[in-house]
């Protein structure tokens, strides 16, 4: 795989575990304990940050 398609899909790619935990978080049974959930939802918002972080414009300028 090229560099570029590599840099261009990990983004997605976290955001869609992100994405996937947060949901599976929302629909846990309503008995589970609050710890649990806070912290789904705390792994949840760190992936889909990481996914908008590795998603900026890299800025690769050649030292001159």
């Amino acid at each position: 795989m090229q560099a570029n398609l590599i840099r261009a899909f990990t983004p997605l790619l976290l955001a869609a575990i992100g994405g996937a935990i947060g949901i599976a978080v929302l629909f846990l049974p309503k008995d589970t304990d609050p710890v649990k959930w806070s912290a789904g939802m705390g792994l949840a918002g760190t992936a889909i940050a990481g996914a908008a972080g590795l998603a900026q414009p890299s800025s690769n300028k050649s030292a001159e």
